[in-house]
């Protein structure tokens, strides 16, 4: 599960899916750019993503604290960072970063200009001790679980929120240091924070187990305004599944949930009305202009254009446009195997019996070298026995054998690093008929479960796949 977040500049909106993932919207279409190669075994985390001087320059990351300037389009060659972000993002004319150790435990905030070449460290508030009632133990330990320090903007400030340790801190917009900070008791792996800046403090979404939801509103020196888990609402009703929370202004919030939404005050969270909508996946919001957020949904092309005027309805409006690939974001290496053609097509094929036909194409491995590799030849073709498949890898004739009615594989010596196979593939035919075919090549390696089992091969790293339209006649 990874977050999502997005930065509105000036007739060119930009939001990212997940972490190597950035689409850069205009007009009336997007631009999708992905990392190529293994992502960093980070923890979940929003795909750093800052904007300035009308998108001209914009930063974006991966959760592996390393953070990488896009350069002047979307397609332009990705430029290394001077600095090494967990997060970042944008405060009026500035950018925010925030740094963590090995430990993943938030060491300082950073500000820069769009140049982002020279950086002023903020000095960090202590933290002041704040009780949420959900699971607070005073007097015991608190255990923590150091995750990484994410950011997120409302109109009144930037939160700095680091769940694994229970800390939030509030950097109000334009200010030189944090404002203050809290401390509650820390979140666990299977929790999913939010935290948003209001006028009065800090508001919290705290959903463990990604179900059991509270809301809670604090001041900065630690009092409790107002909190809501659904005994106000229902009684018989706790409130669960909550995905999201988006400061209005400096009188009301909304609390996005899997199968509503509600608006509630501020300071003292007592609920003002419960919308129609369900918001099945996490979402994340930033302020688009007066009185307008987006909304973004995780693993999704869409926004939600949110219009929240002060006496007037809130209206929510989808923004589906369509997304093209661009350009190579930047490539992080290989950790895994990784199959890619080399040759290839993938224009129709046509077999006239009693004539056999062969598709030939060329692998290479460009990851780490991989135990076996196994061809997969798939279609509905080949599950009726339309056609018979014969497959050479490397020249050699390579056993092919059913499998679950529906393709035919067969498995062979592993490819190192560098290396690259021939591959041939011969159809001859029993009947007629036209379907859609797959080839895939796929590295295996083998994998151990301990406690005296057998070790077995599986799939580890990125196949190479072709699909083609195979007719037989």
């Amino acid at each position: 599960m990874y977050p999502t977040r997005r930065l509105l500049a000036r007739g060119q909106w930009l939001f990212d899916l997940r972490p190597q993932r950035l689409i850069v919207f205009h007009g009336a279409g997007g631009v999708r750019r992905e990392g190529r190669g293994d992502a960093p075994n980070h923890p979940s985390a929003p795909v750093v993503l800052a904007a300035l001087d009308e998108a001209k320059d914009v930063w974006v990351g991966g959760g592996d604290r390393r953070v990488f300037s896009v350069g002047a389009g979307a397609s332009a060659p990705v430029q290394a960072f001077p600095r090494e972000c967990f997060d970042l993002t944008t405060d009026g004319d500035r950018l925010i970063g925030a740094l963590v150790d090995d430990a993943l435990e938030l060491t300082t905030l950073f500000a820069t200009d769009g140049s982002g070449q020279r950086w002023e460290p903020m000095t960090l508030p202590k933290p002041v001790r704040a009780r949420h009632g959900h699971g607070y133990c005073e007097g015991l330990p608190l255990p923590q679980f150091p995750d990484g320090a994410f950011l997120d903007t409302s109109p009144f400030g930037i939160t700095v929120l680091e769940k694994g340790r229970g800390r939030v801190y509030v950097l109000r917009p334009g200010a030189a240091q944090p404002e203050g900070a809290l401390e509650v008791e820390p979140g666990h792996e299977q929790d999913t924070w939010r935290a948003q800046a209001t006028p009065h403090g800090v508001l919290l979404l705290l959903v463990s187990n990604h179900r059991e939801t509270a809301l809670v509103h604090f001041s900065l020196d630690g009092t409790l305004l107002g909190a809501i888990d659904g005994s106000e609402e229902d009684e018989d009703e706790p409130l669960w599944g909550g995905t999201g929370v988006c400061v209005l202004d400096a009188a009301r919030a909304l609390l996005f949930l899997q199968d509503k939404t509600l608006l509630v005050s501020l300071p003292g969270l007592q609920v003002l009305e419960t919308l129609v909508g369900e918001w099945n996946t996490y979402v994340s919001v930033t302020p688009a202009g007066p009185d307008r957020w987006w909304v973004g949904p995780e693993d999704s092309d869409a926004l939600f254009l949110l219009t929240a005027r002060p006496g007037h309805p809130l209206r929510l409006h989808a923004e589906k446009r369509p997304v093209s690939p661009g350009a190579p974001l930047m490539h992080m290496g290989y950790k895994t195997p990784a199959i890619h053609w080399t040759e290839h097509t993938s224009a129709p094929v046509t077999v006239s019996a009693p004539v056999a036909e062969t598709w030939r194409a060329v692998v290479r491995n460009d990851g780490t070298a991989c135990d076996a590799v196994r061809v997969r030849v798939s279609g509905p073709l080949v599950g009726a026995r339309v056609v018979d498949v014969s497959v050479r890898y490397r020249g050699q004739p390579l056993p092919m054998v059913s499998e679950n009615r529906v393709n035919v594989v067969g498995d062979t010596a592993g490819l190192e690093g560098g290396a690259t196979a021939e591959l041939e593939v011969t159809f001859k035919p029993r009947s007629e008929g036209s379907g859609p075919l797959d080839i895939t090549v796929e590295p295996r390696s083998w994998r151990y479960l301990g406690d005296g089992e057998p070790r077995f091969l599986a799939v580890e790293g990125h196949p190479a796949s072709a699909q083609f339209l195979l007719t037989v006649d």
